[in-house]
Order: structure tokens, then sequence, then C-alpha cells
């Protein structure tokens, strides 16, 4: 097998801070990982179970040998116990607009067990076992912005932290009810023991203490493909796309604004990159481009405002649907011939990256969703596209029964022809009112011709 990438340390994703041990033997990686969205056009309505994880590692040791994923929000403090295989993790951050909120959590990982200090708590910026290990102490952050008791000085809100303590041993894994936090005047702690402001960047102190020069990180692949026999690109947050030879050796990357998010193979290869909005418009706005790969390298083909999803068929059309979560005006999809560069504004219904998503290449034809109206997010059919913008229904993804489980959502699909004729497969996951139940999802075969599953 060969490894096209082999990162010095597995198992972790944006490292967002690094703690050891006393021997410093043990480092306690934490790391974010980011939403399923790829890019804006398209997300996971179900959320992901990972977000958030704490990984230990050995000192010499790529790979972690325990990791705890039990984490609602970022990682702000990891502390070892003296003696034992456990440590405290100080959990939190402030919700943009006026709380402060947070977990603070004990994990032992050789017994594989946790355990929440209290049922709610305001961010925990840092935490401390006592010398004895019988006791732990936490900062924590006030429970809003305007907590009775604040000093009265400009952002005390953010300027201040509460040393809360508690004790541990035994009770603390009996499973009884979680502590309620009480915060007063008297808690408040001394500004010396906020957590230092220059703290050493977390990849930095990691390099050092694995003995490598620097440490490189990557983030999650978006797209594979393979391009020949012996070539496979990729595309992922750090750059617009990169080909790695399966002789090994080192990878040819381009670089650029924004990052690559698909490979389209269809009459050459393309790269759509989702790049930062050029206009007047909320932060966390995208905009699209499409790049096409050549001897000279990446070409921008062009630039458009707002997020789209492609697809293509075999025969060099592209089709993309434009984002229209929240709101755009005049929002249009488009399609173009990728061989004359003709291209077409079209209006093909609402989309949005939850309900409409569906990737089908290498197909005869290009599919769309369509709810039931065009408008609606509904009652969704697989359509064919065609050339001039002519839409062509085929058949319900599922029947419309009016229950959440008959709403389609986070679809894939594949085009095949083979003895059973053409068709297509298609698989995507039962809507639930309640996002937090069990996920329940649905894959099938049908027929192009008719509504008759295979």
């Amino acid at each position: 097998m060969v490894m096209l990438s082999d990162p010095p340390l597995r198992g972790s994703a944006t490292i967002t801070g690094v703690f050891f041990d006393r021997s410093r033997d043990i480092a306690a990686v934490a790391s974010e990982f980011p939403l399923l969205v790829n890019p804006r056009a398209r997300a996971a309505y179900g959320g992901q179970a990972l977000r958030y994880r704490v990984a230990l590692y050995r000192r010499g040791e790529s790979a972690p040998f325990a990791a705890f994923d039990g984490l609602r929000f970022p990682v702000n403090d990891v502390a070892f116990h003296p003696t034992q295989s456990v440590v405290a993790i100080g959990a939190g951050s402030y919700d943009g607009g006026y709380l402060f909120e947070g977990e603070f959590i004990a994990w032992d990982w050789r017994g594989g067990r946790h355990a929440r200090f209290f049922g709610d708590i305001p961010e925990v910026a840092r935490c401390a076992y006592d010398a004895d290990g019988n006791g732990i102490t936490a900062w924590v952050r006030p429970w809003d912005e305007e907590w009775e008791g604040l000093p009265d000085t400009p952002d005390a809100a953010f300027n201040t932290l509460y040393r809360v303590h508690v004790p541990y041993g035994d009770a603390t894994w009996s499973g009884a009810a979680a502590r309620v936090l009480a915060l007063s005047g008297r808690d408040i702690a001394p500004a010396e023991e906020a957590p230092p402001v220059a703290a050493p960047a977390p990849g930095a102190l990691l390099a050092q203490w694995l003995g490598l020069d620097s440490l490189e990180q990557r983030g999650a692949i978006h797209d594979v493909a393979w391009l020949d026999g012996d070539r496979v690109a990729v595309t992922h947050r750090g750059c617009l796309l990169e080909i790695h030879h399966t002789g090994g050796g080192p990878a040819v990357r381009y670089a650029g604004d924004g990052y690559g998010s698909q490979i389209i193979l269809s009459a050459g290869v393309y790269v759509h990159a989702a790049a930062p909005a050029e206009r007047s418009s909320p932060g966390w706005t995208q905009d699209s481009q499409l790049y096409r790969l050549t001897e000279d390298g990446l070409e921008l083909v062009q630039a458009y405002q707002g997020e789209l999803a492609f697809s293509a068929s075999a025969g060099g059309a592209l089709l993309g649907r434009m984002n229209r979560y929240p709101p755009a005006a005049q929002a249009r999809d488009l399609l173009r011939d990728l061989h004359s560069g003709r291209e077409l504004r079209v209006d093909l219904g609402h989309y949005d990256c939850f309900n409409h998503h569906i990737r089908i290449d290498g197909a005869p034809w290009l599919f769309a969703l369509q709810g039931t109206p065009a408008s609606s997010h509904e009652n969704k059919y697989l359509c064919i596209v065609h050339a001039e913008g002519g839409i062509q229904r085929l058949w319900p993804v599922l029947k419309a029964d009016g229950k959440p489980a008959s709403h389609a959502m986070e679809l894939s699909g594949c085009y095949l022809d083979d003895a059973r004729g053409p068709g297509i497969v298609i698989g995507g996951r039962h809507y639930a009112p309640d996002a937090r139940g069990a996920c329940a999802g649905f894959i099938y075969r049908k027929r192009l011709d008719k509504n008759e599953t295979l």
C-alpha cells in the first residue's frame, strides 16, 4: 500500500492547543473538526458527531493511544491528574451575543469513562489539579455579559474570571447528579491567574516535542480523483489542487485565493474553488471560481458571484446550482459547455444546501433535484436538465405520504449502464424532526425510463 500523505501526527484536525503531563512524556492535543460543508452550497443537515477532540500521544508515536470526542465546545485547557490516568478538560466559548457557554469534564482514558462536574457552567478558561490530586480548580467566565457583581471596568465580562474549586475522588464517578454552579463576587480571581495572552503556538510546541523543524497540518480532503494510472488529485482547505504520484515523491501543489472544493473530470480536468467574496456581503459568504488544469498549471476559466455546487456530464456539459439560502436576489443557476465556453443562466427552482444537493457526474445527461412546486424543498423529484435549460422530471425521490421520513435530505447519486439498462443509484437521509435521534437512510436503484425500483 502506498501512503500518499503520512502526517507526523495522526488523528487530529485543526490543532488548537497542546498540554503536557508533568514528565512531558504524554501530550494532550486539542483539535477542532470543521463542519461538513463542501463548499457551503452543500452541507450535512444532521450535523456531525465529531466536532472537538482531545487526543493523547506518547513521545515518538504518531498515532494517539486514546481520544475523547464527547465535547460540545472548543477546548481551552487540559490538566493531568498527578497520579491517575485522568485528565480534566476545560472548554467553552462566547456565543457571539451574550452568553459564555462551557463544560468541565473529567476523563479517565484507561477506564473509558467521563464525568461532568456541573450540569451547566460558563466558559472554562483554565483548570488545574491540586498537588495531592484530591481537588481541582477551574477559572470560569461570568454567565453572561451583564452578570451582577462584575467590576466597573471596560470589557469586564471578558477580562474577569471566577475561581471554582471542586473535590475529586471516587464520588466524581458515582453517577450522581452534577452540581449546580453559583458564582459570586467573592470568587473573582486575581488578574495574574488569567491564562497567558501570548502563549506559544500549539504547532510550534508540538514540533519541538516531536523533534521536528515544523509540524505540517492538512485539513480534510474535499474531493479526490484519479487523473491517470499513476496520479491522484485531491482538494482541501490548504490549496486549490494537490497532485500525488503513486510512486512517491513530493506532491505538486497549486495555491491561490480560497480553497479547492470539487474536481470535475469532463472535457479535461477542472477545479471548483470556493473563494472569499469580493463584494459587500456578510463575512461568511463565499464566491465560486472555475479553473482548468493545463500543462502550465491551473488557469482561471471564470469567477462567479455566489455559492455554486457543480456536476458534469460525460460530454462536457456543466451544471452549477446556486445556493439560495440565505435568500439571494435574482439567484440563477448556470449551464456551461466546457468545449465552447458558452454559458446560459437558468432558474431550476429553489436550491438550498441541505435539501437539493446531488452530484451525478459522468452520465450522458445532467441531473438535478427539484421540489414540488419548483420553489419548494418538499416532494423532491430527480430531473434531467437539458442543454437549453429545459427540465424533465423522472420520478419522486421518496413517496410523499405526509410523514417526516418521506422528506429526503443529504442526497448522493451515481449513473450506471449495464445489462439491466441505464439507471441511477440514489441514497440519502430520511428527515427526522429531532436531529439528535439516530440517523435513518435509504439507498436504491431505479430505471431512468420508469419509476421502477430494481
